[in-house]
């Protein structure tokens, strides 16, 4: 007997082994069982999730002899035929390479003659979104009203793509992506069934890469079986999918908590050296602090979290040491690294670059923003002191301004000791000046954040976007150097207009007017790996008490 690959020799004979499609199942079985059989289906989802082996199911309920039956018996000749893929009146089309009129056309003469044996003639069209238009239009009117021996099954991963006319005359049903728990319970079960040994974090390594798809599981695990023998270890998963170790990520996060940059560093060199794709890295580091997010802000974070059980324990210690701002922060910058090593031509740089950016605070939230974060959560936001009421501004042409207009002059009528016992009274409300901030290097560090939300607040969300990639680098008294990370950010920063808010920003930020200087960091003549250390050491010495070793 010729060998069958794993998804098609456990492929489900009948609705109860349809697995992760449990609504699916259970309406087509009532329908058939009611005799409410519709003249076209369509069935819409995800790859891998039974749409063609659910078409084959009601073909096979409704041409059973038995039938039509929700419960086929499998060993009629009829359902025999079906399952092995051979019976004449089920009949499979591929409509990407079926896309034309003609074709659409030879259909349209096919479904006129009787069925040769069974009861019903099912045509079961794969991919139907590939239809041209003028395909679609011809085949309208055969879809709305075919012979009442001919059913269709309309299959499809985007249903978005098909007319309005086709949809309106289908009952369509979705096929969702397979839960974990169900995706682990088919591996296990057919790796039990093969004789087969998968240690826990293998399986978890397995169903994470699948992604939702029980034909992409069944598939790797078969690769696995053949890379590993009967004994798969969670490296032999990572080896055939060139993924990365959760421990490798909980790594990685640990550095970024801890902001170690040398850490990251180190642990850079480490995928480097065991060949992992580093975009394929910072792809699964996102997902990492997806997890870390889930675990923060979800009671039940656990149940959506997939990672074995010792690492989870871990992963949950991450999530309680690390703010939401900073887990979503960090998510946001290594997708954007992600986006960048997909045409960098030094990734390694790339991604060492982002360690850098991640070992900074996270920006702050404007206070709006953290009050409602408050407030949503059920606490009561910090009040102030309560202050005098201050007055309005009233805009001119206004009643408002007309009442404002005559207070001058009740004013000038009162009494004197009046007048002195205001001043005082205002004199008393204001606050007292606030002490001089020092003037050190890791002042303005730590004012950098407040200093772009000040920006944005004056409209300077450009400038505030150029200087959030930048960060301050050194600082002799009287001179505050900015470095840059980007060519294209420094070119812009070197506008004068835009030095001269910069400045005013930051007297009013740090209290005390400061020169600014702009340099570039990453530009470096020369070629090979001393030009790439040479990068790294100007990276590593904007962050003082790091190295590399």
């Amino acid at each position: 007997m010729p060998y069958l690959a794993l998804y098609r020799k456990y492929r489900p004979q009948t609705f109860d082994d349809l697995v992760g499609q449990p609504h699916v199942a259970r309406a087509l079985r009532n329908a058939v069982r009611e005799g409410r059989i519709a003249h076209a289906y369509l069935f819409a989802g995800p790859r891998g999730t039974g749409k063609t082996t659910t078409a084959r199911l009601l073909a096979k309920a409704l041409n059973c002899e038995q039938g039509p039956t929700p419960e086929p018996d499998g060993v009629c000749d009829s359902c025999r035929r079906i399952a092995q893929g051979s019976a004449l009146d089920v009949i499979e089309i591929d409509a990407a390479s079926k896309t034309s009129v003609d074709d659409i056309r030879d259909l349209r003469e096919r479904v006129q003659t009787a069925p040769a044996a069974a009861r019903f003639k099912v045509y079961i069209v794969d991919e139907v979104h590939m239809l041209s238009t003028s395909a679609f239009n011809a085949f309208l009117k055969t879809l709305e009203e075919p012979p009442s021996y001919v059913i269709f099954i309309l299959c499809t991963t985007e249903p978005h793509k098909l007319p309005a006319t086709v949809l309106s005359r289908c009952q369509r049903y979705d096929f969702r992506r397979l839960s974990v728990a169900d995706l682990m319970a088919l591996v296990e079960r057919v790796a039990k069934a093969e004789s087969v040994t998968l240690d826990p974090p293998a399986t978890a390594a397995l169903v994470r890469t699948a992604a939702g798809s029980a034909r992409d599981a069944l598939s790797l695990l078969e690769q696995a079986i053949s890379y590993a023998g009967k004994q798969i270890a969670a490296d032999d998963i990572l080896a055939i999918v060139g993924g990365v170790d959760v421990e490798l990520l909980a790594d990685f996060a640990d550095a970024i908590a801890d902001r170690n940059i040398a850490q990251a560093f180190h642990l850079v060199a480490r995928a480097v050296d065991q060949g992992r794709d580093l975009r394929q890295l910072a792809t699964e580091l996102v997902g990492h602090f997806r997890d870390l997010l889930l675990l923060r802000v979800c009671r039940r974070g656990a149940e959506l979290v997939m990672m074995p059980e010792g690492s989870a324990k871990r992963i949950g210690a991450q999530a309680e040491r690390m703010s939401e701002r900073q887990i979503m922060w960090a998510a946001q910058v290594l997708s954007d690294a992600e986006r960048e090593l997909r045409r960098s031509e030094q990734q390694r740089l790339t991604l060492e670059l982002a360690m850098v950016r991640l070992a900074a605070p996270a920006p702050e939230a404007p206070a709006a923003e953290v009050e409602a974060e408050t407030v949503s959560r059920g606490v009561e936001p910090a009040t102030a002191p309560a202050r005098a009421e201050q007055p309005v501004p009233a805009r001119a042409g206004t009643r408002e301004a007309g009442r404002a207009a005559k207070t001058p002059r009740a004013r000038a009528t009162r009494p004197a000791a009046q007048k002195a016992a205001a001043s005082a009274a205002d004199d008393a409300a204001e606050p007292a000046e606030a002490p001089a901030l020092e003037l050190t290097l890791d002042a303005f560090r730590e004012r950098w954040p407040a200093l772009l939300e000040k920006l944005r607040a004056r409209r300077q969300s450009a400038v505030a976007a150029f200087l959030a990639e930048a960060s301050p680098v050194e600082f002799d008294g009287s001179r505050l150097v900015v470095g840059f990370n980007h060519e294209f950010h420094w070119d812009k920063m070197k506008s004068p207009e835009r030095q001269k808010v910069v400045a005013e920003v930051m007297a009013e930020a740090m209290g005390a007017q400061v020169a600014l200087e702009y340099r570039l960091f990453d530009q470096r003549q020369g070629s090979g790996d001393a030009a790439k250390d040479d990068s790294i050491r100007d990276i590593m010495s904007m962050f003082p008490g790091s190295e590399i070793v």
